[in-house]
């Protein structure tokens, strides 16, 4: 799909969906081109489209480069932002004398919000779209990540969560009210949490780190062909606000560890308090076996075999010998 926009009688309009608007298009934004699209441009403004292939190459030369008066410019983008499931694409700026061309393969939210800001302005060069869509970019992506560090604090407080004050009543109200349990932290769903949270940020971190080289070398493209010194200035201060996030998105990853750490050190904790209820339920246990396993010897001759209180005696003698180490237990504050 090709759209095409140009300045008419002092208004940024959008020019039509058709190869007939190329000619007076000061910018052509091209949503998944089909090859006659491709071919169309290609012939209109004398550079060579990139293709989705070229476009997801890491290498900097492959992203970043000029060809003749045009300079190409390749950043990854988020889209579909509005949960975890984001999607990270490549977007193409393609920057000539006159002209602005964007190759991309999905819709950012922040682009369409952008085109819809122009509307109702005057009218915009080249160089000053290119500033204000990566403006809108920058301004979503940093968006994203503000909403991403309060779930943090949202997740924070659920790993460390402070039970509420049980507020004081009458002893012998006390004594009839039902002792209400904690309810147990579900923590594989903290863990999925942090899991998610982790890997929107790997998207949005290599998302910034490709437009801070996007807007080094535009910034330096625009230096160069002294047509728009305000654009230079806007690519550069923009360029200072993605540090500035990308310095927050490093925070964030950190915090992220963090709380992953402090998650394993919590099921640990509940693990180790099971071992210990199984471990002092078998010490508990094991002088009342011994007694019945003495008494339960098949020998002639057993000192009680006969004796009437035999019974009882054993009995008591097993409760005895599994409440002494359970008060001694209590008495070291093992339980």
């Amino acid at each position: 799909m090709i759209r095409t926009y140009a300045n008419a009688s002092g208004r940024f309009v959008l020019a039509g969906g058709d190869l007939a608007a190329l000619d007076e298009a000061v910018w052509v934004d091209l949503l998944c081109p089909a090859k006659d699209e491709e071919i169309a441009v290609e012939r209109a403004f004398g550079i060579d489209v990139p293709t989705l292939e070229e476009m997801t190459e890491i290498e900097i030369s492959s992203r970043l480069y000029t060809e003749g008066n045009a300079h190409f410019m390749t950043a990854m983008m988020l889209s579909h932002t509005d949960g975890d499931n984001v999607l990270l694409s490549p977007v193409s700026f393609v920057l000539t004398s006159e002209h602005l061309i964007t190759v991309r393969y999905e819709e950012p939210r922040a682009i369409d919000t952008f085109v819809t800001r122009c509307q109702k302005a005057g009218t915009f060069t080249a160089e000053s779209l290119m500033a204000g869509l990566l403006e809108g970019l920058t301004e979503w992506a940093g968006d994203v990540l503000e909403r991403t560090g309060h779930e943090l604090d949202g997740v924070s407080r659920e790993i460390f969560a402070i039970p509420p004050p049980v507020p004081k009543q009458a002893p012998v109200a006390a004594l009839l009210a039902p002792k209400l349990k904690p309810k147990p932290r579900d923590f594989q769903s903290v863990l999925e949490q942090i899991g998610r949270k982790g890997d929107l940020l790997s998207k949005l971190y290599e998302s910034l780190v490709s437009m801070q080289r996007l807007l080094t070398f535009a910034t330096a493209a625009a230096q160069a062909r002294k047509q728009d010194k305000d654009a230079a200035a806007r690519f550069k201060s923009l360029g200072r606000d993605v540090h500035a996030l990308i310095d927050h998105a490093s925070f964030l990853t950190q915090k992220i560890n963090f709380l992953l750490d402090a998650t394993l050190g919590m099921i640990n904790i509940q693990q180790t308090g099971i071992i210990k209820i199984f471990s002092v339920a078998a010490v508990v246990f094991l002088p009342p076996t011994l007694i019945a396993s003495i008494y339960g010897m098949n020998f002639d001759v057993l000192p009680e075999l006969a004796w009437p209180y035999g019974y009882p005696f054993a009995l008591c003698l097993m409760i005895l010998s599994a409440i002494v180490p359970y008060q001694f237990f209590k008495w070291r504050g093992w339980l």
